[in-house]
């Protein structure tokens, strides 16, 4: 029956594959943070989208491209975050001349929920890079940087 048409190797796939592995993980450790930022009622992801705006900002404001490439998040789902971070008048989005770019700002009541944001998350991460030890945490952090360009390269092939 259905066992019988399963190939053997398929079924350790999902224990071995680095793309489930690191998706369960990420979900795992967005709950985390989700849950440690719920009093101030922002996201993990819109808090590191506000990051990546005022960081920009400071240059003078980016475009949806560059929000996205610098906080690694695919346009859909930036274009839904930003929509909220919007209606929350902690973002401004202009449009840049010339062209149709449009140019993403913080705001003043964007700066106001970083700093509010900010001590909620930095527990949160002390806390977790306590529990893993800061060696770990440091391997971690490498390893990540190293799987992403690892995964860029070869999709660039």
């Amino acid at each position: 029956m259905l066992r019988e048409s399963l190939h053997p190797h398929w079924l350790n796939a999902g224990a071995v594959c680095l793309n489930f592995n690191l998706r369960r993980t990420s979900r795992s450790v967005t709950q985390y943070y989700d849950e440690a930022l719920k009093p101030t009622g922002v996201k993990v992801t819109q808090f590191t989208i506000l990051i990546a705006i005022a960081t920009h900002t400071n240059a003078g404001g980016g475009s949806i491209t560059d929000i996205a490439r610098l906080a690694m998040v695919d346009r859909t789902t930036l274009t839904r975050s930003v929509k909220i971070l919007e209606n929350e008048n902690f973002i401004s989005i202009d449009k840049a001349q010339p062209g149709n770019k449009k140019c993403v700002k913080i705001t003043q009541a964007g700066l106001r929920k970083l700093n509010e944001v900010y001590p909620y998350w930095f527990q949160a991460q002390r806390a977790l890079a306590r529990k893993l030890t800061p060696p770990k945490t440091r391997e971690l952090r490498h390893l990540l940087v190293e799987i992403k360009n690892s995964a860029e390269a070869l999709h660039a092939i």
